[in-house]
């Protein structure tokens, strides 16, 4: 199964209990991009793979208008119900894909893509859009999962264990570095760190399938190295929960 089928299948699946997620909602790294970012009332934004449409509706009350682009039409089903309730009006949701996008250069003066970005099967290209699709002195806005040094290759697994679309999540120092062979100019990073339940991390995968026995063994032989950097806490030797960082960086595309 190719990626663009794997996302769609695994999303297509999961859109509603993602609608339904609080951290998506209103997790503390939105707040940080929309701060980051800080958007102006005249400002078109372009919100890349939007999910469930958290991102782009709390964009919408803050600029002139929102495109939401998403491989899954489940998800953009629950993108648009969200801003019909929200009376976003500005905001309108269609299929698209964050590495090929159907819009002109120099379309936007924002594009933002949230807890995304891991499924992106070429993350350098996808910054390429995004520079060509903003206006000159455009931000690009970025919020993904970014494990810390030398816990990526545990973080990663035990990601793909949970979801067999997952692809990559990067580290503070690869997304600086890859933003700026893109030609962008990074101008405000930030990491935030949220301590994890085993289960809420899992969610929506339920916590006694298949996936979660897997996740536990991968634990059990982790090393001492990395259970220590991903704070890690144990019951009995049984994983209960440890932190996961994203990573809230913006950029903006030179004149």
């Amino acid at each position: 199964m190719n990626q663009k089928k794997s996302v769609e299948k695994f999303f297509g699946r999961h859109a509603e209990d993602y609608a339904r997620s609080p951290s998506h909602a209103h997790g503390a790294d939105l707040a940080a991009l929309l701060n980051a970012l800080k958007p102006g009332r005249t400002e078109v934004a372009l919100d890349a793979a939007a999910g469930t449409g958290f991102t782009a509706v709390a964009l919408s009350k803050l600029v002139g208008h929102v495109t939401g682009i998403d491989l899954t039409d489940e998800m953009l089903t629950q993108a648009r119900t969200l801003a019909l309730n929200e009376g976003a009006t500005n905001v309108r949701f269609e299929v698209g894909d964050a590495l090929k996008m159907d819009y002109d250069n120099s379309s936007f003066d924002i594009v933002t893509t949230r807890r995304a970005a891991h499924h992106f099967a070429d993350v350098p290209k996808f910054l390429m859009e995004a520079k060509r699709v903003l206006r000159p002195e455009g931000r690009l806005g970025v919020v993904d999962m970014s494990p810390p040094e030398g816990g990526e290759d545990f973080s990663n697994k035990i990601e793909r264990l949970r979801d067999s679309s997952h692809v990559e999540a990067f580290t503070p120092s690869a997304w600086k570095s890859m933003v700026s062979r893109a030609g962008l100019r990074l101008t405000s990073v930030e990491v935030i760190d949220e301590p994890l339940t085993f289960e809420s991390w899992l969610y929506p995968v339920k916590p006694r399938g298949r996936e979660a026995k897997s996740i536990r063994l991968a634990w059990d032989s982790a090393p001492g190295r990395v259970k220590r950097l991903l704070k890690a806490s144990f019951d009995g030797g049984t994983v209960r929960g440890w932190t996961k960082s994203r990573i809230v960086l913006v950029a903006s595309k030179t004149p």
